[in-house]
């Protein structure tokens, strides 16, 4: 348990090269802290039940080896639900929580309760004995892991935010959202603050979970709908769906996008869903909002460096973690993004509001025309 309680105490700087605290944390978990843990629990059982010194390193190494066997199966078990776990909203994202934290106490609890109730029969204690000193066990173990785990994580977007009805983020000006649909077979169009169901406007062959829709200006000083589409640099390309969507749109810079030097039918592809992410860009405004985005789950959407104003809403846990990408500020203080593969939120950072706007991914928000 030194481990854990180091984990605790020694912060863990953040890079796009040396990943996040919580990956550090699970390997350190998976790697030298389930033998922390099996000593510690080892021990309690020992000083419990007055064991002889005989039986010390059985009891010991029992517990160690139960400690790996439990958390690596779960790992196993997360990957292996990994489809259903992806189809998780924020509509249920609290109480999917509460019932992670319950089964994994349970499924911890029945998988090493084998080895305390070995130990515990030979020494005349019944199954019900060792189910209770199972359980008295992992209610010292249970609550410290929690921390560790909890104090790597990021989870202001589930505890910081208040999740409310479209209605309530209405933009002052009209927009239209431009996204396209979870399996990325249809583009769809909605508008911000209309009760009117989203309507298809275009039928693809689904590609790669990376797609993403965005705007380029024609010469006539109107812009088009385009979809860009690949997973690798080398792969990806642009297709022109739709003229003349609108005369108010984010044209994105495609110079600063990573891979400039790859022109599709002679123009630089900006950024798919992956990579997109950074300044937050404004639709009514040239210069980009306050906000950014950041690479992985836990940097979330902050407010830039040089802003005032303290604010980061973030997902990562080890049950479940969401990007943030395709942001645009579309009205003061008022954003849509692509939370996760397939959310299109809203969110007023100032009053900690957030909506589900629509189940879609690789959006873009134009003026209404």
């Amino acid at each position: 348990m030194g481990w854990v309680l180091l984990g605790l105490c020694v912060p863990i700087t953040l890079s796009a090269n040396a990943g996040t605290p919580l990956m550090w944390a699970g390997i350190l978990h998976l790697t030298l802290g389930n033998l922390m843990i099996g000593l510690l629990e080892g021990g309690l059982l020992i000083y419990w039940l007055g064991l002889r010194q005989w039986f010390f390193w059985c009891v010991l190494g029992g517990m160690i080896v139960a400690n790996y066997a439990s958390s690596w199966a779960g790992y196993l078990i997360l990957a292996a639900v990994k489809g259903f776990v992806q189809s998780i909203t924020l509509l249920w994202l609290k109480p999917f929580f509460v019932v992670c934290l319950g089964v994994s106490f349970l499924l911890s609890l029945l998988m090493e309760w084998p080895v305390v109730r070995w130990i515990l029969r030979c020494h005349g204690k019944s199954w019900k004995q060792a189910l209770r000193r199972t359980f008295q066990l992992h209610a010292v173990s249970y609550p410290l892991l929690v921390a560790y785990y909890f104090s790597a994580s990021g989870v202001s977007l589930m505890t910081d935010f208040d999740l409310v009805d479209t209605q309530e983020l209405i933009p002052s000006r009209s927009c239209t959202v431009y996204y396209l649909s979870i399996d990325g077979a249809s583009v769809m169009r909605s508008q911000i603050g209309s009760e009117h169901v989203p309507e298809q406007v275009y039928e693809l062959e689904p590609d790669s979970r990376h797609d993403r829709l965005f705007i380029r200006s024609d010469e006539e000083a109107l812009y088009d709908l385009w979809l860009l589409k690949g997973g690798s640099p080398k792969d990806q390309e642009a297709q022109i769906l739709l003229k003349d969507v609108t005369n108010m749109a984010v044209v994105e810079d495609s110079q600063k996008a990573p891979y400039p030097h790859i022109q599709p039918q002679g123009f630089p592809v900006p950024r798919t869903t992956g990579l997109h992410f950074g300044e937050v860009p404004s639709l009514w405004s040239e210069t980009n909002s306050i906000y950014r985005t950041g690479f992985w789950p836990v940097e979330g959407l902050s407010a830039n460096a040089d802003s005032l104003r303290r604010f980061q809403a973030s997902l990562e846990t080890p049950f479940l973690a969401w990007s943030v990408r395709n942001a645009v500020e579309i009205d003061e203080d008022l954003l849509l993004f692509q939370l996760g593969p397939h959310q299109i939120c809203l969110m007023h950072p100032p009053t900690r509001r957030l909506a589900l706007f629509a189940l879609g991914k690789g959006p873009v928000v134009v003026a209404s025309r």
